[in-house]
């Protein structure tokens, strides 16, 4: 009984023995595979490619009288007329409003009567001096200081005349002051003033009498980002939405560009020429306009998936020569169905185009099938 018992123990020791030598034979090749699975992943690969991108962007613009001008007055004065108000429509030249000042029709007076003054004093001399000159035919009747003082004074009086006709006609100009004409077609805006009203040059305005808008051409004025301003150009044809008339899409092209960054949001202005006659479209409204800039010439791009963004750099994993896994730091450049990059990457790279978060550099990489 007691053979038996030590029997059965050794047996049991056997089994043990041999359980334990086929575990580790078996876990071994799992070990090894799944060290091999750490150096090897399977991915989608791509290359870089070179191309221009073209995409589409929608932008906020709002549109703007073509001109406008807010009138101040140019002399001083009271307001006798206004004869315009909010809304009106005016025509280039026509009178918008007359303002009288007392003091400058009596300095016009005066100065006219000085210029006259003056101009006969000049012909009186003129006259003098000829008859002098007539004279010197005769020897001895005229000596010659008498002849150059009676041209001294005629050209005295004719610096005098000038002067006096000068000051004549600036006394001329600001009367025209007085009455206000419109610079150009448009529409009054705004109105602050009403007869009676002083107003001056030197005072203080709390804001313009006048305002007047051309209405009837707009500007439409997008700023575009910088990463788009270079694909843009004079000319491009554009579409457009507004606002206060959803369902309606409007067709313009590029006018003009300001051909400068704007170093706050750094965008480059464009305008865009609006035909509004009927008037449909009021200055201040907002649009959502389609830009389409063409791409960089001679851009290198790859898949928008192919680019992995952290908190501290961009990047795509190319896989270099050996099959292994490098990191290029990368800037972005325009982005539609491929994204424009700039690095140290030519045509024909071989890159990842689905990578992961966790992936480290040098790691094998295997293409997935």
């Amino acid at each position: 009984m007691k053979t038996n018992r030590y029997s059965y123990l050794i047996l049991l020791a056997g089994l043990g023995a041999f359980s334990a030598c086929s575990s580790s034979e078996s876990s071994a090749p799992r070990e090894a595979k799944a060290k091999k699975g750490q150096s090897e992943r399977s991915f989608k690969i791509g290359e870089v490619s070179q191309g221009q991108v073209g995409q589409q962007i929608q932008l906020p613009g709002e549109f703007m009288a073509f001109q406008e001008v807010s009138i101040y007055p140019k002399a001083d004065g009271f307001v006798q007329k206004v004869l315009v108000d909010r809304g009106s429509a005016v025509h280039k030249g026509q009178v918008l409003m007359v303002l009288e000042a007392p003091e400058t029709e009596q300095q016009l007076v005066a100065a006219r009567s000085n210029f006259l003054k003056a101009q006969a004093m000049l012909v009186a001399s003129k006259e003098h001096y000829r008859r002098l000159k007539a004279s010197t035919r005769i020897t001895g009747s005229v000596s010659a200081l008498d002849l150059e003082s009676a041209h001294a004074k005629m050209m005295a009086d004719s610096a005098s005349a000038m002067g006096e006709k000068a000051n004549f006609d600036a006394l001329t100009e600001i009367k025209s002051y007085l009455t206000v004409r419109a610079p150009f077609d448009g529409i009054i805006t705004e109105r602050n003033v009403h007869p009676g009203a002083l107003v001056g040059s030197g005072l203080r305005q709390v804001g313009p009498m006048l305002n007047l808008q051309q209405q009837d051409r707009l500007r439409l004025v997008v700023d575009v980002p910088e990463n788009y301003s270079l694909g843009l150009e004079r000319g491009k044809a554009v579409s457009y939405h507004i606002n206060a008339m959803p369902g309606e899409t409007f067709k313009g092209s590029i006018s003009r560009r300001s051909g400068n960054m704007n170093l706050k949001f750094r965008s480059e202005t464009v305008e865009i020429d609006v035909n509004n006659a009927s008037r449909k479209i009021k200055p201040g409204m907002f649009a959502e306009v389609m830009l389409t800039p063409e791409g960089t010439e001679g851009a290198l791009t790859v898949p928008n998936t192919a680019i992995v963004v952290s908190t501290e750099r961009q990047y795509v994993i190319k896989v270099n020569a050996e099959g292994n896994a490098e990191f290029i730091d990368v800037r972005l450049g325009q982005q539609g169905d491929m994204t424009e990059v700039f690095g140290s990457l030519k045509k024909g790279d071989k890159i990842i185009v689905n990578p992961r978060n966790d992936l480290r550099q040098g790691t094998k990489v295997v293409a997935s099938r």
